[in-house]
């Protein structure tokens, strides 16, 4: 796999994974475009929405507007401030999973990135491959309980992912999907990074337990199939225990 610069017009740059494009058409990260086509099978919900589109009979992309969270986001809802072609969002995070599955981390596989700039300002937008079959954790265990096998496969997934020095932002277990094989995979890798030193690692651990802890609390009298020995099969899974 070969990640690619093209410099489409002034402002306007894509990064392009060889496998699928030897030069991109920036019509792919267009919704519209898609939508023209009938490929529109899914979406997902969050800062902005995430299309879910059919390339081929066999192939499926998520297609990702990166918008703002936040106070921001009533301001600058999609624009953010440009500090670089390489330091803006969707370029480190093409770059770093590009990284990832070098390293042999079960991640998304990126397709392409585009940013549009306009002075100091700029928009984005990022392809990735969907993972087949695949369902978040929260999904799955507001459904059934999951085995100590695969608790201790979640806590193994972020441990390969630290041990590659790998900060992710968000560690939650929405972030987290499981395919019909029970593979596990981490997901959202918007403001992720590579990070010196393990003094941190705990803390990232930390924020994965403590989303655990918030899903169940909100989930009250409705099913949330997660206890204590969940959490001790991941942590012998991450090697804590």
């Amino acid at each position: 796999m070969t990640i690619k610069h093209q410099k489409i017009s002034m402002g306007h740059h894509t990064l392009v994974n060889t496998h699928f494009f030897d030069s991109v058409d920036p019509m792919v990260f267009s919704a519209e475009y898609w939508r023209a086509k009938n490929a529109v099978i899914g979406q997902a919900k969050g800062r902005g929405t995430t299309l879910f589109v059919q390339n081929s009979d066999t192939d499926c992309w998520v297609l990702r507007h990166y918008r703002r969270g936040g106070m921001a986001a009533k301001l600058l809802s999609d624009q953010f401030f440009y500090e670089g072609l390489r330091r803006t969002r969707p370029f480190m995070e093409l770059n770093l999973l590009h990284y990832m599955q070098q390293a042999g981390l079960n991640v998304p596989t990126p397709i392409a990135a585009q940013v549009c700039r306009r002075g100091l300002i700029y928009r984005a937008d990022l392809l990735t491959v969907r993972i087949p079959h695949a369902r978040d954790m929260h999904h799955v265990l507001t459904h059934q309980s999951l085995s100590p096998a695969v608790w201790q496969a979640v806590g193994a997934a972020v441990r390969k992912m630290h041990d590659a020095q790998v900060y992710h932002h968000d560690l939650n277990i929405r972030n987290i999907m499981l395919d019909s094989h029970e593979t596990v995979w981490i997901i959202d890798y918007d403001r992720c990074y590579r990070r010196q030193g393990d003094s941190w690692k705990q803390q990232n651990l930390a924020r994965l337990q403590r989303s655990l802890l918030k899903e169940q609390a909100k989930a009250g009298d409705t099913a949330f199939h997660w206890s204590g020995a969940d959490t001790e099969a991941m942590l012998r899974g991450y090697g804590k225990v």
